[in-house]
């Protein structure tokens, strides 16, 4: 029977989501609603006999109100539609993302797209080397070397005395010694960054930036050694989500010390 009874609430809010919405602004008379949403009482007429029988409205002389079920379930509907229209928007991106890898639902509510130009891989990560130079703390994980960001981290670390904490795949950390030592010159990394190592497959880069108390979080997809494309949110769920799966990380992985002096 509670199945049933979810079913059918999910059904109903799914049809008649708009008159609840009309009513969390304020309540309304049928004629309020007709004027507002509808274009025929009728309709209103169905959508409120499904609402009463599903305990979302009630009555009160002849205007509607939310109850407090009508409350709880449009806010649960707005917050899983907006998830759901951030997982449609990433899809493109998400393609190149292992099915293995779990990304929590929650990053995607409210997620910023960059897709990547096949001819020019690297213009999707504009938004988030801005980001990156605005930053005051920055914290990644790092599957591959991409030299766009070499150049911002070192020229943040530079000119504005920056704190990061990275955590690379050891190849790329093999990488980041061979190709870009002459790119840390004059900087005192053992003062600046603190570098992890795994060898753990890490699926994506993940960038947590900090800036007057703003924070976002940006992952970063790769395919064939290339830009897939960038999803980045500032919500605080995701930014909690971003800092537990870093956390997760780095509990397997190795401090090094590096002077690239």
């Amino acid at each position: 029977m509670a199945n049933e009874d979810s079913a059918e609430l999910r059904s109903t809010l799914h049809k008649r989501h708009n008159v609840l919405a009309a009513l969390a602004t304020e309540p309304r008379t049928k004629p309020d609603l007709v004027d507002a949403i509808a274009p025929s009482r009728s309709t209103i007429d169905r959508a409120i006999s499904a609402l009463k029988d599903a305990g979302c409205i009630e009555r009160r002389d002849s205007t509607y109100y939310l109850t407090q079920l009508g409350r709880v379930s449009l806010a649960e509907h707005n917050r899983h539609t907006k998830t759901i229209d951030g997982i449609a928007r990433a899809s493109d991106v998400l393609d190149s993302v292992s099915t293995d890898v779990h990304i929590d639902p929650v990053f995607f509510s409210g997620v910023s797209v960059q897709i990547a130009d096949p001819h020019a891989p690297e213009s999707a990560l504009k938004d988030s080397i801005e980001a990156l130079k605005a930053t005051d703390r920055l914290v990644g994980l790092v599957p591959v070397i991409l030299s766009v960001y070499i150049e911002a981290l070192t020229d943040l670390v530079r000119e504005h005395d920056v704190k990061a904490e990275l955590l690379l795949h050891e190849n790329a950390f093999d990488s980041l010694l061979e190709s870009y030592q002459d790119r840390f010159g004059n900087i005192d990394t053992t003062a600046h960054v603190d570098f992890y190592v795994t060898d753990q497959d890490l699926p994506y880069a993940l960038w947590i930036t900090e800036h007057d108390e703003r924070s976002r979080v940006d992952i970063t997809a790769h395919e064939n050694g290339g830009v897939r494309g960038v999803l980045m949110n500032d919500s605080p769920t995701a930014l909690q989500w971003a800092r537990n799966e870093f956390a997760e990380y780095l509990e397997t992985a190795d401090p090094v010390t590096v002077d690239l002096i």
